[in-house]
């Protein structure tokens, strides 16, 4: 049976292909597509191509592709299939951390150039374009425009999910890369008549058929889930103990509240004592019609809780029912893992 194709987008698969050297022109091709000539590549040395030296002490490490052009740019690839909620911090660490080690090798501050690539599974900006590049700039002011500091440090963002196939030039060679990464089951064919990125193709459909890269994909990708759904947990803690502190201090507010009233109803009584029967009489009417009116919106209240409820739990059925993991099922319902679990049993 014909097994299904690997995830391109993941580090250990992206490296099993672009990071190896029997392949760094397919590498070549997508990195030239990408920067449209500037730089234009010709030739790289690849620095890091022993996966199996990277994975032997902890087979879930960072696996990025780091490389040197003809045109003395250091480069360093990242791929990132999940949004941690830091990747523009990292992405400005890990490119500031390039630098030590050229410049250890000799080079000149001026001289180094370091450009940064993050292929990314999910959205991490606001902007609309899937391709974004970011420089240190100075910013303008009254007395100046905007400059750029320098153009040696580049940092480029690939957002694959804003990728579109259907609204793109077939021209474009980056855009048949793009869509490699992006789904390769579902490209266009006519991409296949491009010599790399057939290559490309069938070094993915080679290594998707080794049950000894799947299992070492399947244990990373693991992995990054476990470590997701642990920050997801924390960041669950922090806000269950930021609700209780909510109530607790709105807790007091209205006991106090209360107080004041009882204070204020009690004075009022004493003063209403000596007014005639009927007033007496119109304010109790008053008062049990505030209190069913507001009885009346505490149950109104409680039914649409409850029917959110319902709908959280029923989103989750649904997509436990669509084969979706727990985890997810629990950070897109509102739900805690546990109750996914009750509700997975009922399921099964």
């Amino acid at each position: 049976m014909c097994k299904s194709l690997l995830d391109p987008k993941t580090d250990y698969i992206f490296k099993q292909i672009f990071g190896q050297e029997d392949y760094v022109d397919t590498l070549i091709s997508f990195l030239n597509a990408l920067f449209k000539g500037k730089p234009h590549i010709k030739s790289l040395q690849l620095k890091n191509t022993e996966i199996s030296k990277i994975l032997k002490d902890n087979k879930t490490s960072r696996l990025d592709v780091r490389a040197r052009t003809d045109n003395d740019i250091e480069l360093d690839i990242e791929i990132q299939f999940k949004d941690t909620g830091e990747i523009r911090g990292r992405s400005l660490h890990y490119t500031a951390n390039m630098f030590p080690q050229i410049l250890n090798s000799g080079e000149s501050y001026e001289k180094s150039r370091v450009i940064a690539i993050w292929i990314l599974g999910e959205n991490v900006t606001d902007r609309v374009d899937a391709i974004s590049e970011a420089y240190m700039t100075f910013q303008p002011s009254k007395s100046d425009g905007y400059e750029i500091l320098s153009e040696n440090e580049r940092i480029i963002y690939i957002e694959l999910p804003k990728f579109n196939p259907k609204n793109t030039d077939k021209r474009d060679l980056l855009n048949g890369w793009l869509e490699f990464l992006q789904e390769p089951s579902l490209m266009d064919s006519a991409w296949m008549e491009n010599r790399e990125i057939a290559k490309a193709m069938d070094r993915l459909k080679y290594i998707s058929a080794d049950d000894d890269v799947r299992a070492i994909a399947d244990l990373r990708q693991r992995d990054a889930n476990d470590r997701i759904s642990e920050k997801n947990a924390a960041i669950d803690k922090v806000k269950e103990k930021a609700e209780a502190e909510k109530r607790q201090l709105k807790e007091k507010a209205e006991a106090e509240k209360r107080q004041l009233k009882e204070k204020a109803e009690a004075e009022k009584k004493q003063l209403k004592e000596k007014a005639e029967a009927e007033k007496r009489q119109l304010k109790e009417e008053a008062e049990a019609e505030k209190k069913q009116l507001k009885e009346k919106a505490e149950a109104e209240k409680k039914q649409l809780k409850e029917k959110a409820e319902a709908e959280k739990k029923e989103q989750a059925k649904k997509m436990l029912t669509d084969g979706i993991s727990a985890e997810i099922a629990a950070k897109y319902s509102g739900l805690s893992v546990e109750e996914i679990n009750e509700i997975k049993i009922k399921v099964q």
